[in-house]
């Protein structure tokens, strides 16, 4: 029997899955789950931010939002009044959501805009939806 057929995909009644292909596999499962969600949960594609892309499959959705954040994935920046202003129209009116979240992080109400308040508003909208839409979906393939 020619080697070349022993271990060929296109030839199941010779194929042998290994440990290393079920891992690629699961690895390409995983990119293809978090950019498709990403893109259209939190409007940007999250593999753009992730170095180490080919090793996703080992990870569970807690690490890749730790590696995601640390390559600021999560970081929205809203840099115009106007846009700022609309933002929080559309997404906190009352301003207390953005004032609670920018407490957290140490700001004070003297220290604050309206671009900081949008932005870190943002920030915490594409996290919570990065764990209500993606994170569950990412969890299930490492199960």
């Amino acid at each position: 029997m020619d080697t070349h057929t022993q271990n060929d995909p296109n030839n199941p009644i010779n194929y042998k899955e290994t440990q290393e292909d079920r891992q690629h596999a699961k690895d390409e499962l995983m990119r293809d789950t978090l950019q498709e969600l990403s893109i259209k949960y939190l409007g940007e594609d999250a593999t753009d931010f992730y170095n180490d892309i080919e090793d996703l499959g080992s990870k569970d959705s807690h690490q890749i939002w730790e590696d995601l954040n640390d390559n600021g994935f999560f970081h929205v920046d809203i840099i115009y009044y106007y846009k700022a202003i609309e933002y929080l129209k559309e997404h906190d009116t009352s301003l207390k959501e953005s004032l609670e979240i920018a407490s957290e992080y140490g700001y004070n109400t003297e220290n604050l805009n309206s671009e900081t308040l949008a932005s870190l508003h943002a920030s915490r909208d594409r996290e919570n939806k990065f764990y209500e839409f993606v994170a569950p979906e990412l969890d299930k393939i490492t199960k």
